[in-house]
């Protein structure tokens, strides 16, 4: 077998590493949100890019050693297919290494949604008061609806 096992099982188990960080980079982000804290946000969302193409590489790693051990047994590139044709003593460390990976994902995903539910809501939080301030300052100059006269 050109690609061992225990290769892919240390992929998954660094692939489960990095993309606890980016869950805990999306819950910073959360938080700064929620507490209107801008240039953290700022900070976070670099941290999110270079932690983003980690992931990405470590995926295609991920996805190039299971193509190999899958080809050199004959078999599906799933994990569940490369369980069920390599040796007990390796099949119980990959089944555990990738469920703890499917978890994360899982939290990553919940966490990700979360945070987008959260910005579209405060864009359109935003968005109202923008609009009701304009109307309000309109108003209270005398100016027509659609903005500010500028002019003194």
């Amino acid at each position: 077998m050109s690609e061992k096992p225990e290769a892919l099982i240390e992929t998954l188990k660094k692939q489960d590493d990095i993309l606890s960080e980016l869950l805990s980079i999306t819950l910073k982000q959360r938080e700064a949100l929620k507490d209107g804290r801008l240039s953290d946000l700022q900070d976070l969302m670099s941290e999110m890019r270079h932690t983003s193409v980690r992931a990405q590489a470590i995926e295609a790693k991920r996805s190039r050693a299971a193509a190999v051990i899958a080809n050199d047994l004959g078999c599906g590139a799933t994990v569940s297919d490369i369980l069920r044709a390599i040796p007990e003593e390796h099949s119980a460390a990959m089944d555990e290494a990738a469920k703890k990976l499917l978890s994360t994902v899982e939290k990553l995903k919940m966490e990700m949604s979360l945070l987008s539910r959260l910005m579209d809501e405060a864009k359109t939080l935003n968005e109202m008061m923008i609009t009701e301030w304009r109307k309000l300052g309109a108003q209270t100059a005398g100016l027509p609806m659609s903005g500010f006269d500028t002019r003194i």
